[in-house]
């Protein structure tokens, strides 16, 4: 069955203070765009990363020569809502319901394994005991069923989405470094 990646990298990074998809954090072999596009290439036919107007053309020149790699932006009037509007976008390439796995940039420590095991659990989140990891995410749908839901509910939180619309269960790990992900510069220079 054909299953799409979906790379979240249209975030605005403010806490971060640098852009999370084109950084690349130090000792680690790649950018944290194409470290997550490298983990999801074994696992997925097609690879969208869905950049913003400010890192596209950076992050064109790190990944857009990957076969199978797409890189677009979201599309009014469902822009500029995080995660949401980067799923509209991306079903948006798709006529019918597809299988996505989706990965947020900012998550550069985890493994290939937990995204296979992802992979092959339908309809589930990753949870560890001290969050919800709803970016790391395995579901089914359509575009036409994205745009109903957030036109009937007026509700943009990834969660809502996850749980209540795509009927994912959670996929329970314990916490560990691999699930830890860059909101603030500082803290991964410091525990690193």
């Amino acid at each position: 069955y054909l299953m799409i990646g979906l790379v979240y990298a249209g975030g605005k990074s403010i806490r971060f203070g640098k852009d999370k998809a084109t950084y690349h954090v130090p000792r680690l072999p790649a950018t944290n765009v194409q470290l997550a596009v490298e983990k999801l290439m074994p696992l997925c036919q097609q690879i969208i990363v869905c950049a913003n107007e400010t890192n596209r053309a950076h992050i064109i020149e790190l990944v857009g020569q990957v076969p199978a790699v797409q890189i677009i932006c979201d599309i009014p009037p469902y822009d500029h809502h995080g995660p949401l509007s980067a799923i509209i976008a991306c079903t948006s390439q798709f006529s019918v319901v597809q299988d996505y796995l989706t990965l947020a940039v900012d998550y550069p420590y985890i493994t290939k394994d937990v995204l296979a095991i992802l992979a092959h659990t339908s309809n589930s989140y990753i949870v560890t005991s001290q969050h919800s990891h709803y970016s790391l995410a395995h579901f089914s749908i359509s575009n036409e069923q994205v745009t109903t839901w957030v036109d009937n509910n007026s509700d943009w939180r990834l969660r809502s989405f996850i749980t209540n619309k795509c009927g994912c269960h959670p996929l329970a790990y314990r916490s560990s470094a691999e699930f830890s992900n860059l909101n603030y510069r500082e803290v991964d220079l410091n525990e690193k």
